[in-house]
C-alpha cells in the first residue's frame, strides 16, 4: 500500500470510529430489529458501501447526509426481504426524502447513490 492509500483507510478508520455508532443506532431505530447481529451486519453493509464510494463521501459538506442517503436503501431492502412492508410504508410516510429514491431495489444501487438532481 502507498502512502495514499494508507492515509485513506487510516481516514475512514476514523470515520468509522466517529459514525459507527449513530449508523448502528440508525439502522436499528428504523429497521425495528433488536437482534444485536442483524443490526451490526446491516450497518456493517452501509459502511463497506461507504468505503466503495470514499471519494464521494469524502467532498461532502455533510457527511451524516451522504451516510443517510447510503443507508436508507440498505434499511428499505432489509425490510423488503423481511416482509415488513407495514414498516417500510410508515418510514416512507415519515421520512422526508423523495419516496422515489426507496424504489431502488438492487444491491448495487445501494452502493452507488443517486446524484442530487436525480432524487
Amino acid at each position: 500500500m502507498n502512502d495514499k492509500q494508507t492515509d485513506a483507510v487510516e481516514t475512514f478508520e476514523r470515520f468509522i470510529d466517529l459514525y459507527f455508532a449513530s449508523v448502528y443506532s440508525a439502522v436499528s431505530r428504523l429497521t425495528g430489529l433488536t437482534d444485536q447481529q442483524a443490526v451490526e451486519a446491516i450497518t456493517v453493509e452501509v459502511f463497506v458501501n461507504l468505503w466503495k464510494n470514499s471519494d464521494t463521501l469524502f467532498s461532502e459538506v455533510r457527511p451524516p447526509a451522504f451516510i443517510y442517503k447510503i443507508m436508507l436503501p440498505h434499511i428499505f431492502n432489509y425490510l423488503r426481504e423481511h416482509e415488513s412492508e407495514d414498516r417500510a410504508q410508515l418510514l416512507k410516510g415519515i421520512l422526508l426524502i423523495d419516496p422515489a429514491h426507496y424504489e431502488k431495489t438492487s444491491s448495487s444501487s445501494a452502493a452507488t447513490p443517486s446524484s442530487p438532481a436525480e432524487d
